[in-house]
């Protein structure tokens, strides 16, 4: 049998043997079932689909705070904190028992509604209909619809996302991590393709077409649900005929590890259980906090007051261009990342140094805000900049991160990708309640302290602070968890 060797960046290279491909599989390359060809088109097609719904609920994220002001940053902060609370148990728990492809259904559906629900509130306050609580009955309800949705539909994603890298080795389609490191490319590629032509959207029909807030959230409403029905006809890469034997990791000990790994208790509370049992999880997890508060902070602070008052735009009509610059830089970059992490390209770096960059460019963005606050001169261009540096973040998170939880927690899927949810969540959901809430407010405008949309006015040195501590942590963290997961295999190998 072919030898292959983990490297420092913990891939895969010739000379040692890998477990992953070692593993006992009851799906051969020549079972019956999807060849690895037609395993990457369905992928492909799956990601295409979560792509437009994705990209319809981001962009009205991205509106929420500048439209509707502070009832926007408490539906966005509602959101959040649905999502994380339900990567706890009921997402992990649904994907585990229902299968990843019928979560995407339901999560992109409750998602769809949540995008449904700008439509509904511009309805509202054009007919002027004289209930000013029911907006923001709509909203706040929509948001915790849409944040249940929200952790359903991500957990399904990276189960999804790791069965199709897996089977795509075993078919032939060459080592896992090769797999993880294409497939999370092409997601991450298409997720922000999507993203940046949909954020145009607003900006495209305003300017151009002069239509209504009320026409453009309708017409976010079709694109999201579209996608609900046609997800029905990819195929469930989880049924019975296609599955194979969990491969084997450090998680888990080899006696009665498929039993316990679909046991009632444990499909429920997947994400604590693997935080508890594995380490590498742990030190994972303040990048994972890093992209949740880089996010709060770029939607409340940016989108919602930045823009505003560096461009005099009061009708948030650069949000969309600004926003689709984020996802067309991290479109492009991601493709990049899943070239150099891949064990095939000229220039191989692995990726660590990729995660690496992502996370430096949170770091650099905070400090750039604490060195040169918004009176400081900021133009167009300096405004772009940070935009870009956002979307280079972006690609390591939705790319780069994904694929590595996939590689270092192959048996662990649902509570892998849980992991992501509940840091990345709370992180977001903090950041969005230090935005609104008292906590932070100031009396007047100052060097640290900005005027929101709403006329409240909030300290935003204490976020950047946070923001910059956190990276400086994440780093460091993040390589002790690669090493601990060559050290682990390595360990392995010579037993």
């Amino acid at each position: 049998m072919s030898r292959t060797a983990i490297a420092q960046d913990g891939t895969i290279t010739p000379g040692m043997s890998h477990p992953l491909i070692e593993s006992q599989p009851l799906v051969d390359r020549q079972s019956n079932g999807p060849s690895a060809t037609d395993i990457k088109k369905n992928f492909l097609r799956m990601t295409a689909l979560f792509a437009i719904n994705h990209g319809c609920t981001v962009s009205c994220l991205d509106l929420a705070n500048a439209r509707l002001g502070s009832i926007g940053v408490w539906q966005s902060g509602i959101l959040y904190a649905s999502y994380t609370l339900s990567a706890l148990c009921g997402a992990s728990y649904f994907v585990k028992k229902y299968g990843s492809r019928n979560g995407l259904i339901l999560g992109m559906g409750m998602s769809a509604s949540y995008v449904s629900s700008f439509f509904l509130v511009s309805l509202i306050v054009e007919k002027n209909w004289g209930y000013g609580w029911l907006h923001e009955f709509v909203a706040f309800c929509s948001a915790v619809v849409g944040g249940v949705g929200g952790a359903i539909l991500w957990v399904s994603q990276g189960g999804y996302f790791s069965s199709a890298s897996q089977q795509f080795a075993l078919k032939g389609g060459g080592l896992v991590e090769d797999a993880t490191s294409r497939f999370g490319g092409n997601f991450a590629f298409a997720l922000l393709l999507f993203e940046v032509i949909l954020r145009l959207l607003s900006t495209f029909f305003i300017e151009t077409a002069g239509l209504s807030w009320k026409i453009i959230f309708g017409l976010y409403s079709m694109l999201a649900i579209l996608p609900v029905f046609l997800m029905m006809d990819v195929i469930d890469l989880e049924g019975h005929q296609y599955r194979s034997r969990p491969l084997r990791t450090d998680y888990g000990s080899d006696e009665g590890f498929e039993e316990e790994n679909n046991s009632p208790s444990h499909k429920a509370t997947a994400t604590l259980d693997l935080l508890r049992k594995d380490k590498k999880a742990r030190y994972l997890s303040p990048l994972n906090i890093l992209f949740g508060l880089s996010t709060a902070f770029c939607s409340s602070v940016l989108n919602g007051a930045v823009l505003r008052l560096v461009l005099s735009d009061p009708n948030s009509t650069f949000v969309g261009f600004y926003t689709s610059t984020t996802s067309m830089v991290a479109a492009g970059a991601s493709l990049l990342f899943g070239r150099l992490q891949s064990s095939h390209g000229r220039f191989h770096c692995g990726k660590g140094p990729v995660m690496t960059l992502g996370a430096f460019s949170y770091l650099i963005i905070a400090l750039q805000f604490i060195a040169f606050p918004v009176d400081s001169g900021w133009s167009r261009m300096s405004l772009l900049f940070v935009y870009i540096l956002l979307g280079v973040g972006r690609a390591t998170f939705e790319g780069t991160l994904r694929a590595t939880f996939a590689d270092m927690f192959p048996n662990e899927k649902e509570g892998a990708f849980g992991n992501i949810i509940l840091f990345s969540g709370t992180a977001s959901t903090m950041g969005y309640i230090l935005s609104v809430t008292g906590a932070l407010q100031c009396e007047k405008v100052s060097k640290y302290c900005m005027e929101y949309n709403d006329g409240s006015i909030h300290d935003v040195l204490v976020m950047e602070l946070v923001i910059i501590m956190t990276a400086i942590i994440a780093i460091p963290s993040f390589w002790r968890a690669i090493w601990m997961f060559r050290m682990e295999h390595n360990v392995q190998n010579n037993s």
